[in-house]
């Protein structure tokens, strides 16, 4: 069987069986209202169980088809398809079990009792119905890997990187040195030329200073000895004048 034919046979059947549950089953209110009987509700409960695990003939006859060799179907797809199978069956036969087991129980004494089995038996069909669609998709190849990146490329970019940017900051580093020096000899240029004429300054006071320091000796050579034996004029009634020792 094909898997198009596999699939619509086996949504076919669970839909009608999740039909039938809901009507007969729980929370059948056709027969709690009284518009049907409990021996029809009764039957239609025994005919939803079979139709549950009916459901599995075509996940029967797919694994069966799967199972050779030649189709090389993964292992899981096979395993879903198993536990597929005997889910359906399972809750076939809880329907169907506790259908029967009612007409000898009474509702108001184990009722409950008899409503969770019917939920416990809906949850595992659905299960089953499940891991069937699931069998498909573990059919699927697996993506084809992605290519492993050597490591070792990585490191050596890494280190490459690493060693360009430490030439990088030398280089800054020089050419911030170089800047700084060249800055340095600049202002320093001035500062010499400026101390040259603080030095010529100082050159002339010193000059002058010993041009002061002269001045009282040539004033004492200019001028003529006074005193005791200094010479005295003396200017006569005739215009000459006579020298007084």
């Amino acid at each position: 069987m094909g898997r198009t034919a596999a699939t619509l046979w086996h949504a076919s059947f669970s839909i009608a069986a999740g039909v039938l549950y809901f009507f007969f089953v729980l929370p059948r209110w056709p027969e709690l209202m009284g518009d049907t009987s409990h021996a029809l509700g009764t039957t239609l409960r025994i005919v939803t169980g079979v139709v549950i695990a009916l459901a599995a003939l075509p996940v029967v006859f797919t694994l069966l088809r799967t199972r050779k060799p030649e189709y090389g179907t993964p292992q899981l797809a096979l395993n879903l398809r198993t536990w597929s199978i005997a889910a359906h069956v399972l809750a076939g036969v809880l329907i169907v079990g506790t259908a029967i087991s009612e007409i000898w129980l009474s509702l108001d004494a184990v009722g409950q009792w008899l409503f969770g089995i019917y939920g416990a038996a809906a949850a595992i069909a659905v299960l089953g119905i499940a891991a069937f669609s699931l069998s498909f998709v573990a059919e699927l190849p697996p993506p084809p890997p992605k290519p492993i990146k050597p490591k070792k490329e990585r490191r050596r970019l890494r280190r490459k990187r690493k060693e360009d940017k430490e030439e990088a900051e030398t280089e800054t580093a020089e050419e911030t040195e170089e800047v700084s020096a060249e800055a340095s000899t600049e202002a320093g240029e001035p500062e010499s030329t400026a101390e040259e004429p603080e030095s010529e300054a100082d050159e002339l006071p010193a000059a002058d200073d010993t041009v002061v320091a002269e001045e009282p000796r040539g004033g004492l050579r200019n001028r003529r000895p006074s005193g005791k034996s200094s010479r005295r004029r003396r200017r006569s009634r005739g215009g000459v004048a006579v020298d007084d020792k």
